[in-house]
Parts: structure tokens; sequence; C-alpha cells
């Protein structure tokens, strides 16, 4: 059988995947999984037996893994299992490599769970790079019985990165909780609501060893209002410290000689973390520490605190700025007072663009050359962030600028000069034109305090942005690696074709031609998956090349349909019970002209129409023409109604990304190449649920005025 590059659908299937290469492999067996894959391996029996079988045949058994608090006792277990297990900082891949099969989930499960989808390969090719890629990450990683030591004495390896995974968030908060003796606290109303929903029996834990004479147990510092008041009386009565501090910045954060949380998120009514900022690095530790020793001389007991709440006695403190005018005027007069160094975090990409607009980039410039002022900048990742990044270091050479991840995305932009000064401005609506009518309320400080807490969480944003460019690098290659894989497919499978059809033609033999049909149908079908994957390909890289000319459109989904239709008369008949039927709305249009590719344009009418059928078993499926003018230009609108069971609501967000579907049929991708096509025409697409069954798709065209 010809070596082959294939996707597995199904959990099932690849877990059968993996335990057949297990029993073909002779010489050895490499893996590489992230963190959360050594539990299957040992508690998943069929892949346990499958490696302990192989070690007994004398297959040699490599694994590298990230080992840490979350998966040791697993990893301790796999030590037992393999003949050599590593450890490796931050595995973000997970594949499987024999001397002849190549496996790796298409998409990377955070969860401890095993994908629906793999890519499978026995294409020498590929395997040969697979164990280059295997090599290299061995040569970079350690014995495992180092790693666990490490853990064992405490002498961790620093650490700091984001986490956005709950089951993780929740892991890294119980952790703290239970190896810290004593821990300091900063946190709003939110924080305290959750953790007493949450985790209270942990943090009575830490202040069972204070009375023990263990630790210090826990102090606590949070603004303290009238909302609050029942709440905080209630840690007080567990033996918690709390300190009221008025001006708090807006990131909470617990710290303990063994490592640091932080997040800025508000948490309200006690909500779950989202995003979490974790470190075990000493300089994080005692910055924090620092910063926490700052606040709790400055702060108020809180049973002081709670009796001027009581007794209706308040004090005034921080400046806020509501006329946004002043907000952009005391920005500027920051930025050229600044003696060495100026941090900005802009909220998105329009609120720089709209200080560009406005002259900012002459200002840093002349920070950065005249004042000798060192200039750090962070925006989030959009559409419009690499242009805005030329324009700025065209115009300011020194300045040194990042990309964050669009989901860091805040509502606030934050400017921090010299250590000293810091201006928080709230962003109202970012689709206005004019920084005066985006910025809303905005608050300055001089405060050492809440100065250092801002600028830590500028820090973590920065370290945060080397990451994001780090994860673009491997987005990079995962996206070479799926052309080289598509490339690599069309070339033995178009003579396969070519071959198996001549030879078609020159044989009688009734039994052979249905065998050799069976050869053609799969082949063709290979090929159309390796278009797919270059269609992917090339739609990402923005290479998708258009060969318009004008034709009718009407013309062109009047022959679709046609054809479709005499195909469903053949199944209908075949079915016996289905009654499937697609019929034409044009609403009055009979000819309508379009510059367009009529090859690509076709393949997203039968792509909707693929989906429409294939998930309408009876009835009438309507395609509707319609024509609308938006914005002075006209539009050609194509909708497919099916009668189907609509979207699936787990489906919608990510309705025309990749591998965007719960069927094991197809791969997924028709609806993402769709939206790249129609796009490229300078159209949308888009999909809605029918009120009382069935979903429409639509896609517009431009077409002449």
């Amino acid at each position: 059988m010809a070596p082959t590059t294939r996707v597995i659908f199904g959990k099932r299937n690849a877990i059968d995947t993996e335990l057949g290469i297990f029993k073909k492999a002779s010489n050895s067996i490499d893996t590489c999984m992230t963190y959360t894959r050594p539990s299957l391996a040992v508690s998943i029996k069929q892949i346990r037996d499958a490696f302990l079988s192989a070690k007994s045949r004398g297959v040699r058994l490599r694994y590298i893994t990230e080992i840490n608090q979350q998966n040791f006792e697993d990893c301790k277990v796999l030590l037992s299992i393999v003949h050599e297990l590593r450890h490796l900082d931050g595995v973000k891949t997970n594949f499987m490599i024999s001397e002849g099969e190549y496996l790796a989930p298409l998409i990377q499960e955070k969860s401890e769970a095993i994908a629906s989808e793999h890519i499978y390969s026995d294409m020498i090719q590929i395997v040969e790079h697979g164990h280059c890629i295997f090599d290299t990450l061995w040569s970079k990683s350690i014995p495992a019985e180092e790693r666990i030591t490490q853990l064992q004495n405490g002498a961790v390896p620093p650490e700091t990165k984001i986490m956005d995974n709950q089951d993780e968030i929740m892991k890294q908060i119980i952790h703290l909780s239970e190896v810290s003796s004593d821990l300091s606290v900063v946190s709003n109303h939110g924080g305290l609501h959750l953790t007493y929903n949450s985790f209270l029996e942990l943090f009575k834990k830490v202040l069972e060893k204070q009375k023990r004479g263990e630790g210090e147990g826990i102090r606590w510092i949070m603004r303290i209002e009238k909302d609050s008041v029942k709440l905080v009386k209630k840690f007080l009565k567990l033996g918690v410290k709390i300190r009221h501090v008025k001006n708090l910045a807006p990131i909470n954060f617990a710290v303990s000689k063994y490592g640091l949380i932080a997040t800025v998120e508000e948490m309200t009514g006690g909500g779950m973390i989202q995003n979490l900022l974790t470190s075990n690095e000493g300089s994080y530790i005692k910055h924090f520490s620092s910063m926490f020793e700052l606040l709790w001389k400055e702060g108020v007991d809180a049973r002081y605190r709670i009796k001027d709440i009581e007794e209706k006695v308040g004090i005034a403190e921080i400046e806020i700025i509501q006329n946004p005018v002043d907000s952009i005027a005391r920005g500027w007069d920051m930025v050229r007072s600044a003696r060495k160094e100026i941090n900005v975090l802009f909220s998105s990409s329009n609120a720089l663009r709209r200080q560009i607009m406005m002259g900012a980039l002459p200002l840093l410039k002349n920070a950065s050359e005249r004042q000798k002022v060192k200039i750090r900048m962070l925006l989030p990742s959009s559409d419009k962030s690499e242009q805005l990044i030329e324009q700025i270091k065209s115009n300011v050479p020194k300045i040194d600028i990042r990309a964050i991840s669009a989901n860091l995305e805040t509502k606030i932009s934050i400017l921090v000069v010299d250590s000293k000064q810091c201006l928080i401005l709230e962003l109202k609506d970012d689709k206005q034109s004019t920084s005066y009518d985006a910025v809303g309320l905005s608050t300055y400080s001089i405060s050492p305090t809440i100065t250092s807490s801002y600028l830590a969480v500028f820090e973590s944003f920065w370290r945060q942005a080397e990451l994001f460019e780090k994860m673009k690098e491997v987005e990079l290659l995962e996206k070479d690696f799926i052309n080289f894989a598509a490339h690599e497919l069309r070339n033995p499978v178009q003579p396969i074709i070519g071959f198996s059809e001549l030879l078609y033609s020159k044989i009688d033999n009734h039994e052979h031609k249905r065998l050799l049909d069976e050869v053609i149908l799969n082949a063709k079908r290979l090929e159309r998956l390796a278009l797919i994957m270059l269609d992917v390909t090339r739609i990402e890289n923005n290479s998708l090349v258009l060969r318009k000319e004008i034709v009718d459109t009407s013309e062109i989904l009047r022959d679709t349909v046609d054809s479709y239709n005499r195909k469903l008369e053949e199944r209908n008949v075949e079915r016996n019970n289905e009654n499937t039927k697609l019929i034409i709305i044009q609403n009055g249009i009979k000819n309508i002209n379009a510059t367009i590719d009529k090859v690509r344009i076709t393949q997203v009418i039968c792509n909707i129409l693929d989906n429409a059928i294939s998930f309408s078993h009876e009835g009438k499926i309507r395609v509707i023409l319609n024509r609308v003018k938006r914005n002075g230009q006209n539009f050609l609108i194509i909708s497919v109604k099916d009668m189907g069971p609509g979207i699936d609501p787990e489906i919608w967000p990510k309705l025309f990304t990749k591998f965007a579907s719960k069927s094991d049929m197809g791969t997924g991708l028709g609806l993402f190449i769709s939206k790249g096509i129609v796009e490229a025409h300078g159209g949308k697409i888009w999909a809605e649920n029918n009120p009382h069954r069935g979903a429409t798709f639509s896609f517009s065209l431009p077409i002449e005025n």
C-alpha cells in the first residue's frame, strides 16, 4: 500500500491508530506531549498496555513532556513504563513517531482529553521531519529524575506565564494555598467574595498553620466599602488580618515565598478568574512582596475602617480627571517631562491611531532623540497593528514596540513615566475618530505604590508579548508543515489517478474494474484533501489568486442547482423515503453580471449546498437571490435556507474558522475556505438560525452599479 497522509476523525479511531503504531513498531517510538498527556498514558489501560508490550519486544521508548506539580505523580508512574523520560519547559506540541509512522492531533487540546481530529502519515519525508523535530527537543530536555528531584526539594526552575485555562488556574491557586504557611493578598471585593465561595477551606488550613506556630497566617489589603463590611467581618472572625487602602491599582495578587498569582480582572460578584499571571521567579516575588509591605504600612486597620463606614466618615485621595481634553493634555505633559523611560500600553490599535492623528509621533521622537528617553510601547494585535508598528518605527527608530495577543486587549490605556507618575485612561467608545470622544474617566497618581503596581502590570504584558511572538513563530511552522504535506500529497496522487484510469480502459474483468473504481475514488478523495489544505494555506498567507471575469452569476447558480437536483432525484429514488429538492427564488433577478472568479464562487456555492443537503433529509432547500445597495455599492446576496436542525450553539462562535464541525463527515474546512474566497472578492459571509427550523447561510458579492 502506497504511503499516505490523512486525517483521522473521532477519538476511538485515534486510539486505534495509536495502538496500531505501537503494534507495528520494531525499533523505536518517540513521544512528545504537553503536561496534560502523561495522565492519559498511565490511566487508559489500552495505551499503557501498548507501551509495556512494545517495551517487552525491545522497542526503545523515549518520552518528552513538561513535568510539574499537576502531573508529578503520573510522571513517576510513566518513568517506570518507558525507557527514558525527559522534561522540557513549556512544551506546546503533541505527536508520536515510530520508525515508519507519524501521528499528531490537528487541534491541540489544553484539557486532559484525546483530540477528536489527528493527522496520520507514513510518508518517509514527514516521518524523517518528525524525527528531526523530536531529536532537537530531546537535546534541549533534561532527565526526568533530575526534574522530579527539583520538585521534591522545592528547587523549581524560575517560570513566569499567563494562564487562561480554568482547570490550570484552579490548580495554581490551590497549589499556592497548600504549600504556603503565610499569604499576602491584595484584591477588590470580588476577590474576597471568590475566596469565600471557592477557596475558604484552603485558607482556613493556612490559618491553622499559623495557630500551630508554622507561619504568619493571612494578611489582606483591600478597599473596604459599605457593601463589603459583612464579608470582611467574617474573615476577621476567622483570624485574617485585613487593612483598608482606598486607592488601589486594578491588580489583584496573592504572594508568598513560594510564588505569585496576579490578575487585573474585577472578579465581579466573586466570578472565577479568566486570565492569571503566575510566577515563582524571585524578582517578581520580591517586587510584589515589597509592594504589599508598602501598602500594608499605608493601610488602615479594617476594624477602624468599618467603624468609619458605620459612622459615615470618609476621606478623599487620588486625582480623578473627568474631562478627556484634560486627560490627553496631562498624558502629553508627562511625556514631555520624561527623563529616563516611558512605558505605554494602548487599549486598542484604534487608540494608538487616534493619538498619531493628534501628532503624537513628533512628541515621541523628541522624547527619544532629544530627551534620550527609553520608550517601550504595547498594543493589542489586530489587522492594523503591523502597519501602525511600521509607521511608528519609521518615525521613532529607537522605540521598542511589541504586539500582544488580541485576547489580552483591555479597556484601559496605561502610561507610566520614570516610575514616578502614571495615568490610566478608560476606553469609552473605540469606534470614535478622536481621542476626546473615545476616552472616558481617567486617573492620575504619583503614589509610588500605585505607580509601581501599574508598572508591574505593564511588565507582565511585556513578558506576554515575548510569548506571543514565539507563539506566532510556532504557528508559522505549523502552516509550513501543512503546506508541505499538501504538496507532497498531490505529487503521488496525480499519477495514481492517471495510471488507474488508463488501466481501467484496458481491462474487461468486472471485479477488477470494481476494485479499480475504489482506487480511483479514494485517490480523488485524497487529491481533494490536498487541494483543500493548499486553499487553507493560501488563504492564511493572503496568496489566494483569483482569475476574475465578467459572468452571469445567476446562470452559474441555476446550472449548479440543476446539477444538484439531478443527483438528488437519483438519491431520493435510491433511499425511497427522502424527498429533498433545491428551488431557486430569484426575486425578479434574471441576469446579473459580476466580475468574479467563476470556479471559486462555484466552490463557495457547492460548499454551502453540500452542508444544507447533508443536514436536510426532506423538504425543499431554498436558494434565494437578492440585490441590495449599501454605501453606494450594489451587492448580490445569495442565501441558502435549509430544513436541518440549525447551527449548534457550541459551533456558532467558531463557525467560519478551521475545523469547525461536530460531524465525522468532511474536514470542517469548507466554510473557512468559503469565507476566504468571498472576502477576497470584497464580500461577506454570514449565517443565522431560522425562527422555526433550519439555518440560512448567505454571502454577498459586489456587482456593477
